[in-house]
């Protein structure tokens, strides 16, 4: 018998195993490309889908109403899930189900809690995930094609208003889908959002003569998102370096263009900040992006105290920047402990405050835990490092007026983005698996690989 196991024949394992590997890894760096693409044409859809439908509806082809723009929203966020269902982890599911559990028994306790906010929640790591799979340089290329597309059709609208109001009904759109009352009156004689006109050309910041009362908004049919895209731009060519960078100029001067023509206070002033942030030594720290946000919450109270009117609801008493940020300052020195914790409803709607809106849907304590989870997120790349870092300041300046952050039209690109900036590929794979499984819950303290980033 052993005469038999000596004489046996030896299967050839080395080069089967060898073909076979070869084989696995090109069939898995293949399906890493569909998904990679397919991701990518989610944020071409994210970005369009409105504009799409606006069309659909000016040209009478059927009703677009409230449910079939969130049915829409909803089919891409689904998508974009189905394409990283083999990426998720198991805690990352069970954490989801927690969540969702603790705000539908919240639900009912305070009954005005709106559910949209778990999309809100999902969109960030879903896309960030299809970001992870791509590349600064892909990536890149992407932001380059939104941006074509925003400033063609941007220039169409800025030059030819009325034909753009007879292809893109935008006010009748937001009329049918719920955004706008059917009660506001349209003082600006057009079919622009509400927002698309200044009061007065005195009023605008840049070029009031040239460009007039007119707000630009592109694709995304309203000016706020458009100053949200071009702050995005910003931070992202404030982030990366390499090869790209030397392009990242002229994409700059670009989103400067589109805040000029939308008119964006905001854009400017956090373009302002992130550039500030850009070249100081704490640019990179977890410790002040945690307490940024909890910093200018706190701050807002505090000047609602001083400027507390006793008896009167909050209310927008001036539709400008200065008059928002007063608003979300009052409401938040309005509330009491219930509000703050989400077990009562706002006395008044949150929609034009952000930080009102993410504490009255969530508890407060469950929103400083969701940033302390993003503060403590360790990333593999100094990119990645930085462009956080101006998310963080993006977040915590944005929500003093405002949720439009939270809007697919914008967000899915920023964390698409933001991944890009992470993904890790070939020789660069040294970071243990966990730490890629689970983006969003880890450790303050940074590895000694961040150390010598």
């Amino acid at each position: 018998m052993n005469g038999q196991l000596l004489s046996r024949p030896k299967r050839p394992f080395t080069v089967m195993s060898s073909t076979h590997f070869i084989a696995v890894s090109s069939g898995k760096r293949e399906t890493v490309s569909v998904v990679s693409k397919t991701g990518r044409l989610l944020v071409y859809a994210s970005l369009l889908f409105n504009i799409v439908l606006c069309f659909i509806n000016t040209q009478h082809w059927f009703h677009v109403g409230t449910i079939f723009v969130s049915i829409s929203e909803l089919l891409i966020v689904v998508g974009g899930l189905y394409l990283i269902r083999t990426q998720l982890s198991r805690r990352i599911i069970e954490i989801f189900c927690l969540l969702s559990l603790y705000l539908i028994a919240l639900k009912f306790i305070n009954p005005d809690l709106d559910l949209k906010i778990l999309i809100d929640l999902s969109i960030p790591y879903i896309f960030y995930k299809i970001g992870t799979l791509s590349s600064i340089e892909q990536a890149n290329r992407t932001l380059w094609t939104v941006m074509i597309i925003v400033l063609a059709v941007g220039s169409f609208e800025l030059l030819l208003p009325t034909q753009f109001g007879d292809v893109f009904d935008v006010w009748s759109y937001y009329v049918d889908k719920g955004g706008i009352g059917q009660d506001v009156v349209d003082y600006s004689h057009t079919n622009l959002f509400v927002s698309g006109f200044r009061g007065s050309v005195e009023a605008r910041m840049f070029f009031p003569g040239l460009l007039g009362a007119h707000r630009v908004s592109s694709v995304f049919l309203e000016p706020v998102s458009m100053g949200n895209f071009a702050t995005i731009v910003i931070a992202w060519c404030l982030s990366i370096s390499g090869p790209v960078r030397g392009r990242q100029f002229l994409l700059a001067f670009m989103a400067f263009v589109c805040i000029v023509v939308t008119d964006s206070r905001f854009a400017v002033g956090c373009s302002l900040i992130m550039l500030t942030c850009r070249f100081l030594p704490v640019i990179r720290s977890r410790f002040l992006l945690f307490f940024l946000p909890i910093l200018t919450i706190l701050t807002l109270t505090v000047v609602g105290s001083f400027k507390e009117l006793p008896g009167v609801l909050p209310s927008i008493m001036a539709d400008n920047f200065p008059g928002r940020l007063l608003f979300s300052a009052r409401l938040l020195n309005y509330w009491n402990v219930s509000q703050w914790f989400a077990l009562v409803p706002s006395q008044v709607y949150t929609a034009d405050t952000g930080y009102a809106y993410v504490v009255n849907n969530l508890g407060l304590p469950v929103a400083v835990l969701l940033q302390g989870a993003f503060a403590a997120h360790i990333v593999q790349k100094r990119e990645a490092d930085i462009l956080k870092f101006m998310i963080g300041v993006y977040f915590a300046t944005s929500l003093c007026v405002g949720e439009s952050i939270f809007s697919i039209k914008t967000a899915a690109l920023l964390w698409f983005l933001f991944g890009a900036t992470n993904a890790i590929t070939g020789a660069e794979k040294t970071a243990p698996a966990h730490r890629a499984n689970w983006p969003f819950i880890h450790g303050m303290r940074p590895t000694a690989q961040e150390r010598s980033l």
